[in-house]
Protein backbone atom coordinates (compact mmCIF):
# COMPACT_ATOMS: atom_id res chain seq x y z
CA UNK A 1 0.00 0.00 0.00
CA UNK A 2 1.29 3.58 -0.81
CA UNK A 3 -0.46 6.28 1.36
CA UNK A 4 -0.50 8.69 -1.19
CA UNK A 5 -2.13 6.24 -4.07
CA UNK A 6 -4.63 5.61 -1.27
CA UNK A 7 -5.63 8.98 -0.68
CA UNK A 8 -5.41 9.57 -4.67
CA UNK A 9 -7.83 5.95 -4.89
CA UNK A 10 -10.81 7.65 -2.29
CA UNK A 11 -10.45 11.14 -3.49
CA UNK A 12 -11.55 10.57 -6.68
CA UNK A 13 -14.41 8.27 -5.27
CA UNK A 14 -15.84 11.62 -4.32
CA UNK A 15 -19.41 11.67 -5.49
CA UNK A 16 -21.29 14.83 -6.47
CA UNK A 17 -23.72 13.07 -8.64
CA UNK A 18 -24.98 10.97 -5.56
CA UNK A 19 -24.52 7.41 -8.06
CA UNK A 20 -22.93 5.53 -4.63
CA UNK A 21 -19.76 5.36 -6.20
CA UNK A 22 -17.77 4.76 -3.15
CA UNK A 23 -19.68 1.49 -3.25
CA UNK A 24 -17.97 0.39 -6.45
CA UNK A 25 -14.28 0.86 -5.29
CA UNK A 26 -12.71 -2.54 -5.10
CA UNK A 27 -9.75 -1.67 -2.96
CA UNK A 28 -5.91 -1.10 -4.38
CA UNK A 29 -7.20 -1.25 -8.05
CA UNK A 30 -5.51 1.95 -8.64
CA UNK A 31 -2.26 1.60 -7.61
CA UNK A 32 -2.44 -2.14 -8.95
CA UNK A 33 -3.32 -0.40 -12.33
CA UNK A 34 -0.46 2.20 -12.24
CA UNK A 35 2.08 -0.48 -11.71
CA UNK A 36 1.28 -3.02 -14.09
CA UNK A 37 0.73 0.35 -17.03
CA UNK A 38 4.17 1.37 -16.32
CA UNK A 39 5.34 -2.46 -17.91
CA UNK A 40 3.27 -1.83 -20.64
CA UNK A 41 4.77 -1.49 -24.38
CA UNK A 42 1.24 -0.61 -26.30
CA UNK A 43 -1.60 0.93 -24.93
CA UNK A 44 -5.22 0.98 -26.53
CA UNK A 45 -7.54 3.53 -24.44
CA UNK A 46 -11.29 3.08 -25.77
CA UNK A 47 -13.28 5.90 -25.01
CA UNK A 48 -16.84 7.56 -25.91
CA UNK A 49 -20.30 7.28 -24.65
CA UNK A 50 -23.37 8.53 -26.46
CA UNK A 51 -26.20 10.24 -25.02
CA UNK A 52 -29.16 9.60 -26.53
CA UNK A 53 -30.80 13.07 -25.93
CA UNK A 54 -28.68 14.98 -27.74
CA UNK A 55 -27.38 12.45 -30.45
CA UNK A 56 -23.77 13.23 -29.45
CA UNK A 57 -20.80 11.80 -27.43
CA UNK A 58 -20.12 12.58 -24.11
CA UNK A 59 -17.44 15.73 -22.32
CA UNK A 60 -16.54 12.88 -20.16
CA UNK A 61 -14.14 9.99 -21.23
CA UNK A 62 -12.09 11.42 -24.14
CA UNK A 63 -10.41 14.43 -22.30
CA UNK A 64 -9.50 12.02 -19.61
CA UNK A 65 -8.21 9.36 -22.30
CA UNK A 66 -6.12 12.11 -23.81
CA UNK A 67 -4.28 12.81 -20.38
CA UNK A 68 -3.62 9.36 -19.67
CA UNK A 69 -2.32 8.79 -23.12
CA UNK A 70 -0.32 11.71 -22.69
CA UNK A 71 1.32 10.43 -19.41
CA UNK A 72 2.50 7.44 -21.16
CA UNK A 73 3.94 8.65 -23.86
CA UNK A 74 5.82 10.59 -21.73
CA UNK A 75 7.07 7.01 -20.16
CA UNK A 76 7.92 5.74 -23.92
CA UNK A 77 4.99 3.54 -24.20
CA UNK A 78 2.92 3.76 -27.57
CA UNK A 79 -0.73 4.06 -27.11
CA UNK A 80 -4.04 4.03 -29.58
CA UNK A 81 -6.88 6.05 -29.41
CA UNK A 82 -9.70 4.04 -29.93
CA UNK A 83 -13.80 4.97 -30.46
CA UNK A 84 -16.72 4.64 -32.80
CA UNK A 85 -17.78 6.88 -35.65
CA UNK A 86 -20.17 8.68 -33.05
CA UNK A 87 -17.60 9.87 -31.03
CA UNK A 88 -14.44 10.10 -33.36
CA UNK A 89 -15.43 13.71 -34.14
CA UNK A 90 -14.31 14.57 -29.98
CA UNK A 91 -11.56 12.80 -30.42
CA UNK A 92 -10.49 14.90 -33.61
CA UNK A 93 -10.93 17.83 -32.21
CA UNK A 94 -8.44 17.07 -29.48
CA UNK A 95 -5.89 16.31 -31.96
CA UNK A 96 -6.39 12.64 -32.07
CA UNK A 97 -6.74 10.87 -34.89
CA UNK A 98 -8.44 7.82 -33.55
CA UNK A 99 -9.38 3.74 -34.44
CA UNK A 100 -12.56 3.26 -35.51
CA UNK A 101 -12.15 0.09 -37.21
CA UNK A 102 -10.76 -2.74 -34.90
CA UNK A 103 -11.69 -5.73 -36.63
CA UNK A 104 -8.26 -7.17 -36.55
CA UNK A 105 -6.61 -4.57 -34.20
CA UNK A 106 -5.60 -6.67 -31.67
CA UNK A 107 -3.52 -8.66 -34.03
CA UNK A 108 -2.59 -5.68 -36.35
CA UNK A 109 -1.29 -3.21 -33.16
CA UNK A 110 -0.10 -5.84 -30.45
CA UNK A 111 -0.82 -3.78 -27.24
CA UNK A 112 0.03 -5.35 -24.09
CA UNK A 113 -2.58 -3.44 -22.33
CA UNK A 114 -6.32 -2.40 -23.06
CA UNK A 115 -7.86 0.78 -20.43
CA UNK A 116 -11.80 1.76 -21.26
CA UNK A 117 -12.36 4.91 -20.06
CA UNK A 118 -16.39 6.28 -19.62
CA UNK A 119 -17.27 3.39 -22.27
CA UNK A 120 -20.75 1.46 -22.12
CA UNK A 121 -20.31 -2.08 -21.77
CA UNK A 122 -23.08 -4.74 -22.34
CA UNK A 123 -25.42 -5.37 -19.51
CA UNK A 124 -26.46 -9.41 -19.09
CA UNK A 125 -28.78 -9.35 -21.61
CA UNK A 126 -25.84 -8.07 -24.41
CA UNK A 127 -27.61 -4.52 -24.47
CA UNK A 128 -25.93 -1.33 -23.56
CA UNK A 129 -27.67 1.35 -21.29
CA UNK A 130 -27.33 4.49 -19.73
CA UNK A 131 -27.70 5.39 -15.96
CA UNK A 132 -31.34 5.58 -16.58
CA UNK A 133 -31.81 2.75 -18.30
CA UNK A 134 -32.20 3.56 -21.58
CA UNK A 135 -31.09 1.47 -24.63
CA UNK A 136 -28.50 3.03 -26.67
CA UNK A 137 -27.38 -0.59 -28.46
CA UNK A 138 -28.24 1.36 -31.76
CA UNK A 139 -25.47 3.79 -31.22
CA UNK A 140 -23.28 2.20 -29.67
CA UNK A 141 -20.68 -0.20 -31.07
CA UNK A 142 -19.20 -3.25 -29.42
CA UNK A 143 -15.68 -2.05 -28.52
CA UNK A 144 -16.07 -4.28 -25.17
CA UNK A 145 -15.17 -7.48 -27.74
CA UNK A 146 -12.00 -5.86 -27.75
CA UNK A 147 -11.81 -6.73 -23.66
CA UNK A 148 -12.96 -10.14 -23.79
CA UNK A 149 -10.85 -11.15 -26.78
CA UNK A 150 -8.04 -9.30 -25.00
CA UNK A 151 -8.82 -11.70 -21.35
CA UNK A 152 -8.34 -14.53 -23.59
CA UNK A 153 -5.61 -14.27 -25.23
CA UNK A 154 -3.96 -12.85 -21.23
CA UNK A 155 -3.78 -9.21 -22.32
CA UNK A 156 -4.12 -6.48 -19.37
CA UNK A 157 -7.27 -4.92 -18.68
CA UNK A 158 -8.51 -1.74 -16.91
CA UNK A 159 -12.10 -0.26 -16.57
CA UNK A 160 -12.59 3.07 -15.49
CA UNK A 161 -16.30 4.08 -14.93
CA UNK A 162 -18.90 6.77 -12.15
CA UNK A 163 -21.66 4.11 -12.66
CA UNK A 164 -21.45 0.50 -13.19
CA UNK A 165 -22.87 0.75 -16.81
CA UNK A 166 -18.81 0.81 -18.27
CA UNK A 167 -16.61 -1.41 -19.54
CA UNK A 168 -14.96 -3.22 -16.60
CA UNK A 169 -17.68 -2.92 -13.83
CA UNK A 170 -18.08 -6.93 -14.40
CA UNK A 171 -15.27 -6.94 -11.79
CA UNK A 172 -17.68 -5.08 -9.18
CA UNK A 173 -19.63 -7.52 -6.92
CA UNK A 174 -23.13 -7.86 -8.31
CA UNK A 175 -25.28 -7.23 -4.76
CA UNK A 176 -23.15 -3.70 -4.77
CA UNK A 177 -24.36 -2.68 -8.04
CA UNK A 178 -27.93 -3.52 -6.63
CA UNK A 179 -27.63 -0.83 -4.69
CA UNK A 180 -26.99 1.95 -7.36
CA UNK A 181 -29.76 3.21 -9.29
CA UNK A 182 -31.47 0.71 -12.17
CA UNK A 183 -28.62 -1.50 -11.13
CA UNK A 184 -29.70 -4.55 -12.09
CA UNK A 185 -30.66 -3.21 -15.80
CA UNK A 186 -27.79 -1.33 -16.66
CA UNK A 187 -25.03 -3.40 -14.69
CA UNK A 188 -22.17 -4.29 -17.35
CA UNK A 189 -20.94 -7.53 -17.58
CA UNK A 190 -17.53 -7.07 -18.99
CA UNK A 191 -15.32 -7.26 -16.23
CA UNK A 192 -11.57 -6.20 -16.76
CA UNK A 193 -8.14 -7.35 -14.73
CA UNK A 194 -8.73 -3.68 -12.50
CA UNK A 195 -11.70 -1.88 -12.31
CA UNK A 196 -11.12 2.10 -11.14
CA UNK A 197 -14.78 3.76 -9.70
CA UNK A 198 -14.59 7.32 -9.76
CA UNK A 199 -17.35 10.02 -9.20
CA UNK A 200 -16.65 11.38 -13.06
CA UNK A 201 -14.49 8.95 -15.05
CA UNK A 202 -11.97 11.86 -16.39
CA UNK A 203 -11.56 11.87 -12.69
CA UNK A 204 -10.29 8.23 -12.82
CA UNK A 205 -7.84 8.99 -15.81
CA UNK A 206 -6.46 11.82 -13.53
CA UNK A 207 -6.02 9.49 -10.60
CA UNK A 208 -4.28 6.57 -12.66
CA UNK A 209 -1.94 9.20 -13.95
CA UNK A 210 -1.49 10.58 -10.87
CA UNK A 211 -0.70 7.26 -9.65
CA UNK A 212 1.26 6.35 -12.09
CA UNK A 213 3.48 9.94 -11.23
CA UNK A 214 3.64 8.70 -7.38
CA UNK A 215 5.43 5.48 -8.81
CA UNK A 216 7.04 7.67 -11.40
CA UNK A 217 8.70 10.27 -8.72
CA UNK A 218 7.58 12.74 -11.11
CA UNK A 219 4.48 14.75 -12.31
CA UNK A 220 2.93 13.64 -15.58
CA UNK A 221 -0.09 15.46 -14.77
CA UNK A 222 -1.16 18.22 -17.55
CA UNK A 223 -1.95 21.91 -16.30
CA UNK A 224 -5.22 22.82 -15.14
CA UNK A 225 -5.36 25.64 -17.89
CA UNK A 226 -4.44 22.70 -20.61
CA UNK A 227 -7.12 20.46 -19.09
CA UNK A 228 -9.92 23.18 -19.21
CA UNK A 229 -9.02 23.61 -23.18
CA UNK A 230 -9.34 19.83 -23.82
CA UNK A 231 -12.85 20.33 -22.03
CA UNK A 232 -13.59 22.99 -23.75
CA UNK A 233 -12.56 22.28 -27.35
CA UNK A 234 -14.08 19.16 -27.04
CA UNK A 235 -17.31 20.79 -26.77
CA UNK A 236 -16.66 24.01 -29.39
CA UNK A 237 -14.93 21.95 -32.29
CA UNK A 238 -15.75 18.38 -31.44
CA UNK A 239 -19.59 18.51 -30.85
CA UNK A 240 -19.54 16.83 -27.62
CA UNK A 241 -22.45 17.39 -24.86
CA UNK A 242 -22.52 17.08 -21.07
CA UNK A 243 -23.51 13.74 -20.37
CA UNK A 244 -25.79 14.41 -17.37
CA UNK A 245 -27.46 17.73 -18.95
CA UNK A 246 -27.28 17.37 -22.29
CA UNK A 247 -26.39 20.68 -23.27
CA UNK A 248 -23.56 21.66 -25.13
CA UNK A 249 -21.40 23.51 -22.82
CA UNK A 250 -18.10 22.91 -21.36
CA UNK A 251 -18.86 20.56 -18.18
CA UNK A 252 -18.65 17.07 -17.17
CA UNK A 253 -21.77 15.12 -15.86
CA UNK A 254 -23.26 18.77 -14.70
CA UNK A 255 -20.21 20.05 -13.09
CA UNK A 256 -18.32 23.20 -13.72
CA UNK A 257 -14.93 23.33 -15.12
CA UNK A 258 -13.98 24.07 -11.66
CA UNK A 259 -14.77 21.58 -10.33
CA UNK A 260 -12.67 19.53 -12.77
CA UNK A 261 -9.32 21.30 -11.94
CA UNK A 262 -9.67 21.65 -8.31
CA UNK A 263 -9.62 17.72 -8.58
CA UNK A 264 -6.82 17.72 -10.86
CA UNK A 265 -4.87 19.66 -8.50
CA UNK A 266 -5.89 17.94 -5.32
CA UNK A 267 -4.22 14.94 -7.10
CA UNK A 268 -0.96 16.94 -7.86
CA UNK A 269 -0.61 17.47 -4.32
CA UNK A 270 -0.47 14.01 -3.67
CA UNK A 271 2.55 13.14 -6.15
CA UNK A 272 4.64 14.87 -4.28
CA UNK A 273 6.08 13.58 -1.08
CA UNK A 274 4.59 15.72 2.18
CA UNK A 275 6.67 19.18 2.29
CA UNK A 276 7.22 18.08 6.03
CA UNK A 277 9.39 14.76 4.97
CA UNK A 278 12.08 17.19 3.57
CA UNK A 279 13.81 17.32 6.74
CA UNK A 280 14.02 21.15 6.63
CA UNK A 281 12.76 23.96 8.00
CA UNK A 282 9.27 25.30 5.82
CA UNK A 283 6.97 28.25 6.25
CA UNK A 284 3.67 26.81 7.37
CA UNK A 285 0.65 29.02 7.36
CA UNK A 286 -2.50 28.23 9.63
CA UNK A 287 -5.70 28.98 8.38
CA UNK A 288 -7.52 30.02 12.01
CA UNK A 289 -6.05 29.86 14.90
CA UNK A 290 -8.57 28.39 17.50
CA UNK A 291 -7.35 25.76 19.79
CA UNK A 292 -6.31 23.67 17.14
CA UNK A 293 -4.35 25.92 15.18
CA UNK A 294 -2.85 27.29 18.39
CA UNK A 295 -1.68 23.92 18.94
CA UNK A 296 -0.02 23.14 15.55
CA UNK A 297 1.41 26.19 15.98
CA UNK A 298 3.21 25.09 18.87
CA UNK A 299 4.02 21.89 17.50
CA UNK A 300 5.82 22.99 14.17
CA UNK A 301 7.59 25.94 16.36
CA UNK A 302 9.11 23.46 18.58
CA UNK A 303 10.10 21.03 15.67
CA UNK A 304 12.02 24.15 14.35
CA UNK A 305 9.54 25.08 11.74
CA UNK A 306 8.02 28.51 10.90
CA UNK A 307 4.44 29.82 11.19
CA UNK A 308 2.47 32.87 9.83
CA UNK A 309 -1.34 33.10 10.96
CA UNK A 310 -4.14 34.25 9.16
CA UNK A 311 -7.81 34.30 11.16
CA UNK A 312 -11.23 36.26 10.53
CA UNK A 313 -11.02 37.29 14.22
CA UNK A 314 -8.61 39.38 15.91
CA UNK A 315 -5.19 37.15 17.23
CA UNK A 316 -3.63 36.82 20.56
CA UNK A 317 -0.84 34.86 20.10
CA UNK A 318 0.25 32.03 22.95
CA UNK A 319 3.19 33.17 25.19
CA UNK A 320 6.32 33.00 23.85
CA UNK A 321 5.36 32.22 20.05
CA UNK A 322 7.25 33.58 17.55
CA UNK A 323 5.66 33.97 14.14
CA UNK A 324 6.68 35.31 10.70
CA UNK A 325 3.46 37.29 10.66
CA UNK A 326 -0.35 37.79 11.26
CA UNK A 327 -3.06 38.67 9.28
CA UNK A 328 -6.86 39.43 10.56
CA UNK A 329 -9.97 40.03 9.17
CA UNK A 330 -10.02 37.47 6.58
CA UNK A 331 -7.52 35.19 4.66
CA UNK A 332 -5.65 36.33 1.56
CA UNK A 333 -3.70 34.66 -0.76
CA UNK A 334 -1.10 37.53 -0.87
CA UNK A 335 -0.53 36.51 2.44
CA UNK A 336 0.02 32.31 2.43
CA UNK A 337 1.31 32.45 -0.95
CA UNK A 338 4.91 32.47 0.30
CA UNK A 339 4.37 29.25 2.48
CA UNK A 340 5.58 25.84 1.61
CA UNK A 341 2.03 24.11 3.48
CA UNK A 342 -1.08 25.60 5.39
CA UNK A 343 -3.21 24.06 7.33
CA UNK A 344 -6.73 24.60 7.43
CA UNK A 345 -9.18 24.42 10.31
CA UNK A 346 -11.61 21.76 10.06
CA UNK A 347 -14.19 25.16 9.47
CA UNK A 348 -12.40 25.82 5.53
CA UNK A 349 -14.03 23.89 3.26
CA UNK A 350 -12.22 22.07 0.50
CA UNK A 351 -14.24 24.15 -1.84
CA UNK A 352 -13.94 27.52 -0.33
CA UNK A 353 -12.36 30.74 -2.27
CA UNK A 354 -8.89 30.27 -0.11
CA UNK A 355 -8.43 27.12 -0.72
CA UNK A 356 -9.09 27.34 -4.85
CA UNK A 357 -6.27 30.15 -4.63
CA UNK A 358 -3.88 28.04 -2.41
CA UNK A 359 -4.69 25.08 -5.26
CA UNK A 360 -4.06 26.89 -8.26
CA UNK A 361 -0.76 28.26 -6.48
CA UNK A 362 0.18 24.98 -5.94
CA UNK A 363 0.54 24.97 -2.45
CA UNK A 364 -0.64 21.99 -0.33
CA UNK A 365 -3.46 22.36 2.31
CA UNK A 366 -3.40 19.81 5.25
CA UNK A 367 -5.49 19.28 8.17
CA UNK A 368 -4.31 19.59 11.79
CA UNK A 369 -4.46 15.83 12.12
CA UNK A 370 -2.60 14.94 9.32
CA UNK A 371 0.42 17.65 10.36
CA UNK A 372 0.03 16.34 13.96
CA UNK A 373 0.65 12.14 12.44
CA UNK A 374 3.07 13.75 10.09
CA UNK A 375 5.34 14.97 12.74
CA UNK A 376 4.95 11.94 15.16
CA UNK A 377 3.17 10.30 16.92
CA UNK A 378 2.28 7.39 19.99
CA UNK A 379 0.00 4.62 18.98
CA UNK A 380 -3.43 5.70 18.01
CA UNK A 381 -6.99 4.59 18.57
CA UNK A 382 -9.26 6.35 16.35
CA UNK A 383 -12.69 6.75 16.90
CA UNK A 384 -15.50 8.34 14.64
CA UNK A 385 -19.13 8.62 13.88
CA UNK A 386 -21.84 10.40 13.63
CA UNK A 387 -22.54 10.57 16.89
CA UNK A 388 -21.20 9.06 20.26
CA UNK A 389 -16.98 9.48 19.04
CA UNK A 390 -16.24 11.09 22.30
CA UNK A 391 -18.17 9.38 24.82
CA UNK A 392 -16.82 6.68 23.28
CA UNK A 393 -13.38 7.33 23.81
CA UNK A 394 -13.94 9.08 27.22
CA UNK A 395 -15.36 5.05 27.93
CA UNK A 396 -12.25 3.84 26.58
CA UNK A 397 -10.17 5.67 28.73
CA UNK A 398 -11.80 4.59 31.92
CA UNK A 399 -11.55 0.98 31.16
CA UNK A 400 -8.15 1.67 30.54
CA UNK A 401 -7.18 3.09 33.76
CA UNK A 402 -9.35 0.51 35.61
CA UNK A 403 -6.79 -1.71 35.03
CA UNK A 404 -4.18 0.38 35.79
CA UNK A 405 -3.08 1.36 32.31
CA UNK A 406 -2.62 5.54 30.92
CA UNK A 407 -4.54 6.42 28.08
CA UNK A 408 -4.43 9.95 27.03
CA UNK A 409 -7.58 10.56 24.81
CA UNK A 410 -8.47 13.97 22.43
CA UNK A 411 -9.97 14.73 19.02
CA UNK A 412 -12.19 17.18 17.76
CA UNK A 413 -13.75 18.19 21.05
CA UNK A 414 -10.91 17.94 23.46
CA UNK A 415 -7.31 18.41 23.08
CA UNK A 416 -6.09 18.50 19.41
CA UNK A 417 -3.38 15.22 19.00
CA UNK A 418 -0.79 18.53 18.15
CA UNK A 419 -1.44 19.49 21.97
CA UNK A 420 -1.01 16.02 22.88
CA UNK A 421 2.02 15.92 21.58
CA UNK A 422 3.56 18.49 23.04
CA UNK A 423 3.38 17.32 25.92
CA UNK A 424 7.22 16.29 27.05
CA UNK A 425 5.85 13.21 29.30
CA UNK A 426 4.00 11.35 26.55
CA UNK A 427 4.83 7.94 26.61
CA UNK A 428 1.31 6.10 26.70
CA UNK A 429 -1.36 5.52 23.56
CA UNK A 430 -3.80 8.32 22.76
CA UNK A 431 -7.84 7.49 21.81
CA UNK A 432 -8.88 10.36 19.65
CA UNK A 433 -12.32 11.14 18.40
CA UNK A 434 -11.99 12.24 14.84
CA UNK A 435 -14.74 14.32 12.67
CA UNK A 436 -15.17 14.07 9.02
CA UNK A 437 -14.02 17.68 8.59
CA UNK A 438 -10.89 16.23 9.68
CA UNK A 439 -10.77 13.54 7.72
CA UNK A 440 -11.66 15.21 4.14
CA UNK A 441 -7.49 15.26 3.78
CA UNK A 442 -5.75 13.04 5.22
CA UNK A 443 -2.91 11.07 3.74
CA UNK A 444 -0.40 8.99 5.79
CA UNK A 445 -2.85 9.28 9.18
CA UNK A 446 -2.85 5.44 10.15
CA UNK A 447 -4.04 4.58 13.48
CA UNK A 448 -3.69 1.41 15.09
CA UNK A 449 -7.47 0.40 16.02
CA UNK A 450 -9.97 2.49 13.66
CA UNK A 451 -13.57 2.87 15.23
CA UNK A 452 -16.65 3.67 12.74
CA UNK A 453 -19.43 4.01 15.18
CA UNK A 454 -22.56 4.72 13.45
CA UNK A 455 -23.53 6.98 10.00
CA UNK A 456 -26.59 9.70 9.99
CA UNK A 457 -27.32 12.40 7.65
CA UNK A 458 -25.39 15.06 9.37
CA UNK A 459 -22.87 17.42 7.60
CA UNK A 460 -24.96 17.12 4.58
CA UNK A 461 -24.52 20.98 4.01
CA UNK A 462 -20.88 20.31 3.33
CA UNK A 463 -20.59 16.53 2.23
CA UNK A 464 -24.13 16.64 0.11
CA UNK A 465 -25.07 12.99 0.62
CA UNK A 466 -24.91 10.25 3.01
CA UNK A 467 -22.75 7.95 0.68
CA UNK A 468 -20.48 10.59 0.77
CA UNK A 469 -20.61 10.71 3.87
CA UNK A 470 -19.26 7.43 4.75
CA UNK A 471 -16.45 7.55 1.84
CA UNK A 472 -14.95 10.31 4.35
CA UNK A 473 -15.68 8.22 7.11
CA UNK A 474 -13.49 5.54 5.32
CA UNK A 475 -10.28 7.43 5.54
CA UNK A 476 -9.84 6.26 8.97
CA UNK A 477 -8.83 2.85 8.27
CA UNK A 478 -7.66 3.79 4.28
CA UNK A 479 -4.10 3.28 5.39
CA UNK A 480 -4.69 0.04 7.42
CA UNK A 481 -1.96 -3.07 7.24
CA UNK A 482 -2.70 -6.11 8.04
CA UNK A 483 -1.94 -5.59 11.49
CA UNK A 484 -4.35 -3.05 12.19
CA UNK A 485 -7.47 -3.42 13.48
CA UNK A 486 -10.94 -2.06 12.22
CA UNK A 487 -14.65 -2.20 14.38
CA UNK A 488 -17.52 -2.06 12.07
CA UNK A 489 -21.12 -1.67 13.42
CA UNK A 490 -22.71 -5.24 11.89
CA UNK A 491 -26.25 -4.04 11.92
CA UNK A 492 -25.66 -1.29 9.54
CA UNK A 493 -25.20 -3.08 6.09
CA UNK A 494 -23.59 -0.02 4.58
CA UNK A 495 -20.48 0.07 7.10
CA UNK A 496 -21.02 -3.83 7.44
CA UNK A 497 -19.60 -3.65 4.04
CA UNK A 498 -16.71 -1.35 4.39
CA UNK A 499 -15.01 -4.74 4.96
CA UNK A 500 -14.65 -5.57 1.84
CA UNK A 501 -12.66 -2.06 1.42
CA UNK A 502 -10.24 -2.50 4.67
CA UNK A 503 -6.77 -4.41 4.33
CA UNK A 504 -6.41 -5.09 8.25
CA UNK A 505 -7.89 -7.11 10.55
CA UNK A 506 -12.16 -6.46 10.58
CA UNK A 507 -14.05 -6.79 13.91
CA UNK A 508 -17.54 -6.28 14.24
CA UNK A 509 -20.10 -4.87 16.95
CA UNK A 510 -23.62 -6.00 17.16
CA UNK A 511 -26.51 -5.74 20.12
CA UNK A 512 -28.59 -8.00 17.85
CA UNK A 513 -26.74 -11.09 16.71
CA UNK A 514 -23.43 -13.15 17.54
CA UNK A 515 -20.85 -12.50 15.08
CA UNK A 516 -17.74 -14.10 13.52
CA UNK A 517 -15.16 -11.56 15.13
CA UNK A 518 -15.93 -8.83 17.51
CA UNK A 519 -18.28 -7.83 20.18
CA UNK A 520 -21.70 -8.53 20.83
CA UNK A 521 -24.54 -8.85 23.56
CA UNK A 522 -26.25 -12.12 24.66
CA UNK A 523 -29.14 -11.51 27.30
CA UNK A 524 -27.58 -8.72 28.65
CA UNK A 525 -24.10 -10.32 28.57
CA UNK A 526 -20.86 -8.97 26.75
CA UNK A 527 -19.00 -11.96 24.05
CA UNK A 528 -15.90 -11.30 22.57
CA UNK A 529 -14.21 -13.30 19.84
CA UNK A 530 -11.00 -11.74 18.63
CA UNK A 531 -8.63 -15.00 18.03
CA UNK A 532 -11.15 -17.94 17.33
CA UNK A 533 -12.37 -18.03 21.02
CA UNK A 534 -15.35 -16.95 22.62
CA UNK A 535 -15.32 -15.24 25.51
CA UNK A 536 -17.66 -13.96 28.00
CA UNK A 537 -17.16 -11.25 29.96
CA UNK A 538 -18.06 -11.93 34.37
CA UNK A 539 -19.79 -14.74 35.69
CA UNK A 540 -23.11 -15.98 35.24
CA UNK A 541 -24.13 -14.93 38.85
CA UNK A 542 -23.34 -11.24 37.52
CA UNK A 543 -26.38 -9.24 36.90
CA UNK A 544 -26.99 -8.63 32.97
CA UNK A 545 -25.55 -5.69 31.57
CA UNK A 546 -27.40 -2.49 31.81
CA UNK A 547 -25.73 1.02 29.38
CA UNK A 548 -27.85 3.39 27.52
CA UNK A 549 -25.76 3.13 24.41
CA UNK A 550 -24.50 -0.49 24.02
CA UNK A 551 -22.50 -0.08 20.79
CA UNK A 552 -20.40 2.26 21.83
CA UNK A 553 -19.93 0.24 25.00
CA UNK A 554 -18.97 -2.72 22.79
CA UNK A 555 -16.50 -0.93 20.24
CA UNK A 556 -14.88 0.07 23.59
CA UNK A 557 -14.83 -3.24 25.11
CA UNK A 558 -13.60 -4.34 21.65
CA UNK A 559 -10.75 -1.88 21.23
CA UNK A 560 -9.39 -2.54 24.86
CA UNK A 561 -9.53 -6.25 24.31
CA UNK A 562 -7.35 -5.52 21.17
CA UNK A 563 -5.19 -3.88 23.15
CA UNK A 564 -3.95 -6.45 25.09
CA UNK A 565 -5.82 -6.13 28.52
CA UNK A 566 -7.41 -9.80 29.66
CA UNK A 567 -11.12 -10.52 29.34
CA UNK A 568 -10.95 -10.83 33.41
CA UNK A 569 -9.71 -7.32 33.71
CA UNK A 570 -12.77 -5.77 31.52
CA UNK A 571 -15.33 -8.16 33.12
CA UNK A 572 -14.67 -6.08 36.48
CA UNK A 573 -13.88 -2.42 34.46
CA UNK A 574 -16.98 -3.14 33.11
CA UNK A 575 -18.96 -3.03 36.25
CA UNK A 576 -17.83 0.27 37.03
CA UNK A 577 -18.40 2.31 33.34
CA UNK A 578 -20.55 5.29 34.33
CA UNK A 579 -23.38 5.91 31.88
CA UNK A 580 -22.32 8.70 29.83
CA UNK A 581 -23.80 12.27 30.29
CA UNK A 582 -24.31 13.02 26.53
CA UNK A 583 -23.31 11.09 23.23
CA UNK A 584 -21.27 13.89 21.88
Amino acid sequence: MNPRITSIENLIASDPGGRNVFGLVVSDQLRLAAQSLRLARRVGIVSGFYIESAGAGETDGPPGAKILGSALSQLGIEVDYITDRINAPIFCALGIEPVVDVNDYLDRRQPTHLVSIERAGRGRDGRYRNMLGVDITHATAPLDELFLKASRRGLTTIGIGDGGNEIGMGKVFAETLAMIANGSDIACTVATDFCIAAGVSNWGAYGLVGAISVLEGRDLLPSAASCADDITVAVCDGGAVDGVTGRSEPTVDGLDLAASLRMLEEIRHLIAPSPLAGGRSILVGILGYGETGRAVAALLTAKGHRVCISDRQSVTLAGGLVVAGVETGGHSIEFLSACDLVVASPGVPADSAIRNELSRLGIPVMSGLELAYQLGTSDLIAVTGTIGKRSTVELIQHLFTQVGRRLSIGGNRGLPLAALLIRDDLTNPIALAVSSFQLESVVHFRPHIAILLNVDEAHLDRHHSVAEYIRIKSRIFMNHKPDDALILPFDDERLRSLARKHHGRTFFISTLQEVDRGAWLMKGRIRLNVNGTVETLGSSDDAPMTYPFSENLLAGVLAARLWGITSEDLAVAVRSVPAPEGVE
